[in-house]
């Protein structure tokens, strides 16, 4: 068995979807960052301890749910490689395409990875999934402050790839009006 090329596209002519196993991952990855990047910003406050844990909690919570979610997909992806819609892009464009899928993939991994050791290492803890408290080594100041400046630093990087994401993606539904979203939701939830 040979692992396929990173750039090699699996796709196949003809094919207007990606499979709902596909779209599901995609799409609860997609949320659970959205959900993450805005409950994150709540522990830039003062909190009252409750409310820190209950945050904590949810955070940790969602954070390991997309970490699931990305390894699965990119198992689909690149180990399985799971047939794909043809997007059409060749060349150059088709590798900075790859390139940048590929980079929030691993930010999709690093992410919520860092955060867990953030966890593991603060002095708060937190309880994931409501039953686990992750929170196991308290007081190692310097495994808790490595962990989230990378935390912290790959945020940022996501925030502006998949904002390019996004704005990609709109691009190619309203200006080109081609298949590349329609193709993530499916043709029964856009009306162009």
């Amino acid at each position: 068995m040979t692992v396929p090329s990173i750039l090699n596209n699996h796709s196949l002519v003809g094919i207007k979807t990606y499979s709902i196993s596909y779209r599901f991952l995609h799409w609860t990855m997609g949320v659970g960052f959205t959900l993450l990047l805005v409950a994150g910003q709540q522990f830039n406050f003062d909190l009252t301890e409750s409310y820190k844990a209950s945050g904590l909690m949810y955070h940790s919570t969602i954070g390991t749910i997309v970490l699931i979610s990305a390894v699965l997909l990119i198992h689909k992806r690149f180990i399985r490689s799971d047939i794909r819609p043809d997007s059409g892009l060749t060349g150059k464009k088709l590798i900075m395409i790859k390139m940048a899928q590929l980079s929030m993939y691993m930010l999709a991994i690093v992410i919520p990875i860092t955060g867990l050791i953030t966890a593991f290492y603060s002095s708060d803890g937190a309880k994931l999934f409501g039953l686990w408290n992750i929170g196991q080594y308290v007081d190692e100041q310097t495994l808790f402050d490595s962990g989230r400046l990378v935390h912290e630093i790959g945020t940022f990087i996501a925030i502006a790839l998949v904002t390019s994401h996004i704005v990609a993606a709109f691009y190619h539904h309203f200006i080109l009006r081609d298949s590349v979203l329609s193709s993530m939701i499916g043709k029964k939830w856009l009306r162009s």
